[in-house]
């Protein structure tokens, strides 16, 4: 088998060679589900890769996970590399919630890997581990993703045309309970505190209120509230080369109009990629120009600070029988549902106001570009030499209309333009060496590179604006206008090796090491090593050389193992203690002070050590292929900043503590079952595993909180001594026999805290089932993805749930409530319990808290406070079978074509996502609140009003002429 991948720094090998798992997946594979975000077009199909598709958003990113993460704080998606170049992948939120209130859960936010075009990429090979991908040195400590992009071929030039319209629509909206109205239960006493009477007010916007009576008009707010999506991707592609050289140039366009109305995404790009070869010379260069441009909304959050709702958070807990498209008056002054009654910060904001009134854009960008030579000087030894950049600038804004639900100095009006310019350089020295001596194959590659990378942020923001309705930075005064410049740089230098031999192309050794040295650790931690060591076994090979075996059964089988070390750096300035902007304290005086942040001068890098062995079997002549694989991955010397003890004078400090352990399975088996001369049926079925565990964080430290997603009283966490990806939240307090202890009025006890480790959000089993079936012109591929456990807590049902709305809190004709009540102390003075139940009826009177209480007021007490207090109860262990992807496509026959004289091929492709899904889970669970571009454990597993996700169909044609 002489099957070639592509492997660190670019370098093609015999995939037989490699001690450690990679997984390429081709154009032709990438095009069937085809995504504006190519990270999506892996779901399902490689082991051990786990993809978030954030929200349905137009331009919302998507999260990638390699066998876990490895880093408590820091960003756990592998390094991506473009054509040799590192190419950023980070999600910004470009703003502050300490400057204008911007969070990650306000909007959603584009990954950057979405900047590239789809329809560019030749070939993605997934590195999934350190040992993979040591020779990128610190930032590549979780797996890497190399993107080739195509290049012309040798022959007449080809010009290819592609065009596609996409349709989508929202799926799996929460139900609504419709036969209660908004309002609230009120019990009335006299002077003497006797019960009289019970009556429902209607100044309330929860869902707490009397009952439906017929003929009331019910609104679809939810389902009325989406709009069926439309978008169209245009491809156009030239490409040719002759002996010596080759060129490919290319441009799309991507529109995009979101299932929210007002909002949309679109994409411009633009590529060039070419090679020249002069005798012994080489040259290459490969520029690409991006512009993305997104139109949003507050989802799931408002700005922080800002008094405000997010759009979702409205829509999700609007009464239904309210109609919500009424949010303006006549004269076109905001609609106040309760008139003058509440102050305006009290009030909930219409979504159709924050719409329509609210406008929040971001735009990007993006240019990236390198230039590399190579000098083959003698057919055993080569030097080539890389040049590269990655740069962009993405710039918010966000105008907040006068009028709304925020805050008092905001009801002028407020702006805020924010800009977030990235700038990668990085240079590469290589030189490799081979050589061959009798059975022997040796090869030695040294390397030395460079890496500068700078970042600027500029805030800017006014409010309280002098002339009604100008929102410019000039129409507010001094004092209520404000700007903010961060700036930040880093440095790495690294030099590399890697060490090759082979005997009868049948065993084979790997060694590697790097050193790096950091700008931004402590000039005595800045140099650290790390080395990896891998060999295979191609053991079929040997029993066929020696005629013990043929490749009629077992075509192919080989043992692989590998070891790695990585180091891993810190952010910019982690060493130094920040001061606050000049400001004026007690006294009056200006001056200075320590930011609550303290940094650390004595910082150790991050260490990840990893091992992995694998067996790799084919059979009946490549038909029946089977691979497996078992690796840990162990973090070492986390660099955390969490809360201490404020007598230290800071909020948080940057330590060294805590490690991370990873253990997990991947197995992949795949086939063809079908092949003759007109069918052919390719299938694979993946699976995989983690296990992410936490030890030795700091004494008094046991749970680590890394995103400000808390929903109720649940958060994601790490746990000390527990799971990496937890969820911390509150508990009903249980009798030893797990029963439910109630207080005399029957209701569930807790003991305030929220602290307790509920849920692990890490998938107990995630794989895919991938099929592609072609007959003669025609072609069809399914691909199905799966999920056994893991769980996901229902954020947007708890907001529902305590305003009413859900469809949990219908029946409020009556409740039972079963549990035990304290009955004594036994002889050791310990508190002895029994059995009790407690049945509420909504048009009965009971005892509650000493008073006369109804029981309408007692069950609505219950969903909307005491329910909650269990954080399982909206926690979901979750299972799900979902139909990614189905695809038709149809290859016009040459001889048709033929006819025309400039049409080489043509094909029509109809494609169907996200139309079955079968789960457990009250909503979809591929969710992550805060996006994708969380650090740690991040909020993947917590939903939280969220933009749904979507189902789609897609009609395109393929020209080449």
């Amino acid at each position: 088998m002489s099957e070639v991948v592509v492997t660190a720094m670019g370098i093609k090998k015999e995939r037989k060679s490699l001690g450690y798992a990679v997984d390429d997946v081709t154009a032709e594979e990438l095009m069937r589900n085809k995504s504006v975000n190519p990270i999506n077009s892996l779901a399902g199909k490689v082991a051990g890769v786990n993809i978030t598709q954030s929200s349905g958003a137009a331009g919302a990113g998507s999260q990638i996970i390699l066998r876990g993460g490895t880093s408590l704080e820091r960003d756990n998606q592998p390094l991506f590399v473009v054509d040799g170049v590192i190419y950023d992948n980070s999600t910004s939120v470009v703003g502050n919630s300490a400057f204008d209130g911007t969070l990650a859960t306000s909007s959603t936010n584009s990954n950057r890997v979405m900047d590239i075009n789809p329809e560019d990429i030749e070939n993605m090979s997934v590195l999934k581990g350190p040992a993979a991908a040591a020779l990128y040195g610190s930032r590549a400590s979780a797996g890497v993703v190399i993107i080739t992009t195509k290049k012309g071929q040798e022959g007449v030039a080809e010009v290819n045309l592609s065009t596609k319209y996409i349709t989508t629509w929202a799926t799996n909206l929460p139900e609504t309970q419709k036969k209660y109205k908004r309002g609230y239960v009120k019990d009335n006493y006299d002077a003497g505190g006797n019960y009289l009477n019970t009556v429902y007010d209607d100044f309330s916007y929860n869902s707490w209120g009397e009952p439906a009576k017929a003929g009331d008009l019910i609104y679809d707010n939810i389902g009325d509230f989406f709009k069926n999506s439309g978008a169209s991707d245009t491809n156009l592609s030239v490409s040719g080369g002759s002996k010596n050289n080759s060129y490919f140039l290319s441009g799309s366009y991507y529109n995009q109009d979101g299932i929210i109305p007002t909002t949309g995404y679109e994409k411009a790009t633009f590529r060039f990629n070419g090679e020249q070869k002069w005798k012994m010379l080489t040259f290459g260069a490969s520029v690409a120009y991006s512009q993305a441009n997104t139109d949003k909304t507050l989802t799931s959050a408002a700005l922080y600070n800002s008094s405000g709702s997010g759009t979702m958070t409205g829509v999700y807990r609007w009464s239904p029988f309210d109609d919500m498209t009424h949010y303006v008056n006549e004269d076109g002054t905001r609609y106040r549902m309760f008139g003058d009654r509440l102050d305006v910060t009290e009030e909930r904001d219409n979504p159709y106001w924050i719409l329509n009134k609210n406008k929040l854009t971001d735009e990007t960008e993006r240019f990236t570009g390198n230039f590399n030579i190579k000098a083959d000087i003698t057919p055993w030894w080569w030097i080539a030499y890389r040049m590269g950049i990655d740069s962009y600038t993405s710039e918010n804004a966000t105008t907040i209309a006068a009028g709304g639900v925020y805050k008092e100095a905001w009801q002028n009006g407020m702006m805020s333009e924010n800009s977030y310019r990235y700038r990668y350089l990085s240079t590469n020295l290589m030189t490799n060496f081979s050589k061959q001596f009798g059975d022997f194959n040796f090869n030695l590659m040294l390397g030395t590179s460079t890496d500068d990378t700078r970042t600027v942020s500029n805030y800017r923001m006014a409010w309280n604006f002098q002339v009604p309705g100008f929102y410019s930075f000039d129409n507010a005064l001094d004092n209520e206008r404000d700007f903010q410049n961060v700036k930040s740089q880093k440095r790495l230098v690294g030099v590399f090796g890697e060490f090759r031999a082979d005997w009868k192309n049948t065993v084979f050794l790997t060694v590697t090491s790097r050193n790096d040295w950091s700008s931004t650790l402590p000039v005595e931690n800045r140099s650290y090593f790390y080395p990896s060591v891998g060999g295979a076994f191609a053991f079929t090979q040997l029993l066929q050389d020696c005629e013990f075996m043929n490749d009629e059964i077992l075509s192919f089988g080989r043992i692989r193992a590998s070891w790695a070390r990585v180091g891993k750096d810190t952010t910019p300035y982690a060493t130094n203690t920040s001061l606050w902007p000049v400001g004026t304290f007690t006294g009056n005086k200006v001056g200075v002070g320590n930011n609550w942040m303290a940094g650390n001068p004595y910082l150790k890098p991050e260490v990840t050590e990893s091992t992995e062995i694998g067996l790799e079997l084919r059979f009946f002549k490549n038909r029946l292929k089977f691979d497996f694989a078992y690796y840990t991955n162990n973090s070492f010397n986390q660099i955390l900043s969490p809360r201490l003890s404020n007598t230290i004078g800071y909020i948080l400090r940057q330590v060294n503590a805590g490690d991370v352990y990873n253990k997990g399975m991947e197995l992949s088996i795949g086939g063809t079952p079908i092949k003759t001369k007109d069918w052919n049926w390719e299938t694979t079925v993946n699976l995989s595993g983690n296990r992410g565990t936490v030890k030795n964080l700091m004494k008094g430290v046991d749970i680590l909180y890394v995103t400000d997603v808390q929903v109720g009283n649940a958060k994601a966490a790490s746990f000390n001594d527990g799971n990496f990806m937890a969820i911390s939240g509150s508990k009903w307090s249980r009798a030893d026999n797990g029963k439910v202890i109630l207080d005399s009025n029957g209701m569930p006890t807790t003991d305030g805290k929220a602290t307790y480790e509920i849920g692990n959000r890490e998938p107990r089993v995630l794989g895919g089932w991938n099929n592609s079936l072609t007959w003669r012109n025609w072609s069809f591929s399914m691909l199905w993805e799966f999920r056994f456990g893991g769980h996901v807590y229902n954020g947007t049902q708890y907001a529902m749930t305590t305003a009413g709305i859900s469809k949990l809190t219908e029946n409020r004709d009556a409740l039972v409530i079963t549990g035990v009540v304290e009955d004594g102390k036994d002889a050791n003075n310990n508190t002895v319990y029994k059995d009790a139940t407690f049945t509420f009826e909504s048009g009965k009177t009971y005892m509650y808290n000493g008073k006369e209480t109804s029981g309408a007021t007692i069950i609505n007490n219950y969903y909307s406070d005491y329910y909650a207090r269990e954080s399982a109860n909206f926690m979901t262990k979750v299972n799900a079978l979902r139909l990614r992807t189905l695809s038709l496509s149809y290859n016009v026959p040459r001889s048709v074509l033929a006819k025309t004289g400039v049409i080489k091929r043509c094909m029509f492709t109809a494609t169907a996502n996200n139309l079955l899904l079968f789960t457990n889970y009250n909503g979809d669970p591929e969710v992550a609140a805060a996006g994708s571009g969380s650090v740690g454990s991040s909020s993947v597993g917590i939903d939280y009003c969220g933009v749904p996700v979507t189902a789609g169909f897609s009609f395109g044609v393929n020209l080449t002429f």
